[in-house]
């Protein structure tokens, strides 16, 4: 199928949210893990992965019988104008706060590895400025840009975590529950965030060619993406061992340890510029979605004009904390329990209501007529 002009496709819109997703594997969310689940922390994504996927199901379930509707206008439709509306509210300002720190949380990374002596406010207004420009060229140029880079930056970023294989302990991984099953159990609940954004991704249904495409392209890069970032942990585990729990940032750290043979030593300042072009991928994508959610509750149909706006409040927010560690361990750690539990309890929420209100049984009487 031709792609419609204007629409994203299938790939470009599984390209955005493999993007947007995978990233969780190069930040300091797998430091984040390992105090609680040690050796086991490469099945939590495996183990919220399978958690989340039952609301995000129900959600989609729900959202195929409003034909071409974003989340917002089927959550003020199902749950009532004004409840609706402070359900929509809040879920964007936990998406604006996810946003303001996870880009501030980038921001230290790139500070702590590659430019070391450079501020961090100035860092910061490059990252935000590149990304307010790409989202302001539209989620359709994302898509397009997201595509063309697509197998370079998967590619190596596979690349890499296979080089780190050849300094690894396999024994590393034992004992292989870690702190127990039921403390992976209980994190992998609350760290299901790792996907919330596939929760955010059906505000993109109106930009797809079909919501067919749209369910194929969440699947496929659901499934990828889950293998991926447990890939990823599993390989942070056998490579750096207990030291996991002090690395901030292992893949950043794991790049400056490999080589390619005996004539390249130095592979960081080959993946690092890689690693740059999908972080603005990453960021450009979530501030047009905080943009079109932010648009969507004023009622304001050009919601596009506000990006640069909204991408200085969000770096002025994200610049109040002091330190990386309070950006990591005490912000984003909280961030992170509350906006997986949240998403997956609207979801619930929006299939039950949708439910009990006869929705279901309505449309199956509209295909039987």
């Amino acid at each position: 199928m031709e792609n419609q002009p204007g629409k994203l496709g299938i790939r470009e819109y599984s390209a955005i949210a493999i993007f947007m997703t995978s990233s969780k594997l190069t930040d300091d969310t797998v430091a984040l893990i390992y105090n609680q689940l040690q050796n086991a922390s490469w099945m939590l994504p495996l183990v919220s992965g399978g958690i989340f996927f039952v609301p995000l199901f129900l959600l989609l379930k729900t959202l195929t019988l409003y034909k071409n509707k974003n989340l917002f206008t089927v959550v003020q439709q199902i749950l009532g104008k004004h409840i609706g509306f402070i359900v929509c509210l809040l879920i964007f300002v936990i998406s604006s706060t996810a946003l303001s720190f996870d880009s501030r949380a980038y921001v230290n990374i790139i500070r702590s590895f590659y430019f070391t002596t450079t501020p961090t406010i100035i860092l910061y207004a490059i990252l935000m400025s590149v990304c307010a420009y790409g989202a302001r060229k539209g989620i359709q140029h994302i898509g397009s840009v997201s595509w063309l880079l697509f197998f370079y930056s998967i590619g190596a970023i596979i690349l890499a975590l296979f080089l780190c294989l050849k300094d690894s302990i396999l024994q590393s991984i034992f004992p292989i529950w870690g702190s127990g099953k039921l403390e992976i159990l209980k994190q992998s609940s609350l760290k299901t965030s790792i996907f919330a954004d596939f929760f955010l991704f059906t505000l993109l249904i109106p930009y797809l060619t079909s919501m067919k495409d749209f369910r194929k392209g969440t699947w496929i890069s659901y499934a990828f993406s889950m293998i991926l970032i447990s890939g990823a942990f599993m390989i942070y585990i056998v490579l750096f061992d207990t030291s996991v729990a002090g690395l901030g940032y292992p893949f950043h750290t794991a790049i400056r340890f490999i080589s390619i043979g005996n004539f390249l030593s130095n592979v960081e300042t080959l993946f690092f510029p890689i690693w740059l072009t999908a972080t603005f991928i990453r960021f450009s994508a979530f501030l047009y979605l905080c943009a079109l959610m932010f648009g969507h509750l004023l009622k304001i149909k050009d919601f596009e004009f506000l990006i640069p706006s909204l991408a200085t409040v969000y770096l002025l927010i994200g610049i109040i904390p002091d330190t990386p560690f309070d950006v990591s361990l005490v912000i984003r750690s909280k961030i992170v329990n509350v906006a997986g539990l949240l998403f997956a309890s609207i979801s619930m929420i929006v299939w039950l209501t949708a439910w009990l209100k006869g929705e279901f049984k309505h449309e199956k009487n509209k295909n039987s007529m």
